[in-house]
């Protein structure tokens, strides 16, 4: 098994509904950092997969009001469930022969959310 990593960028806006006071329930927007892992048994052309795959996912959500976008239908634009949603997104993006085993969602340099497999 290889691994490799990538750290990228995306800038985008969100809102929370939380049911208690919090500056998160105003419009507000972050610059995301995402770290992605992924792994493979296999390289194909000498790689566990093309970078640029992996950054095409996370460049969807760049410049967006997530709360505007179908993958969030119905769940609050939290950095968890960015975490959820980049990583299901990736991993079909990848194809089976490419594991995605984690992704970090940094909401600011004090905060982050962590899925892996």
């Amino acid at each position: 098994m290889i691994s490799v990593t990538l750290t990228c960028h995306f800038d985008a806006a969100h809102t929370l509904d939380l049911p208690y006071e919090s500056p998160c329930n105003r419009a507000h927007g972050h610059r995301y950092e995402v770290a992605i892992a992924a792994s493979a048994s296999e390289l194909e052309h000498g790689m566990v997969v093309d970078y640029n795959v992996l950054k095409r996912v996370v460049e969807e959500f760049d410049h967006r009001d997530l709360n505007t976008l179908r993958d969030f239908a119905g769940m609050p634009t939290t950095a968890e469930h960015l975490a959820i949603v980049l990583a299901r997104k990736l991993q079909t993006a990848v194809g089976r022969r490419v594991s995605i085993d984690e992704v970090v969602v940094r909401e600011s340099p004090q905060t982050s959310a962590r899925w892996a497999k």
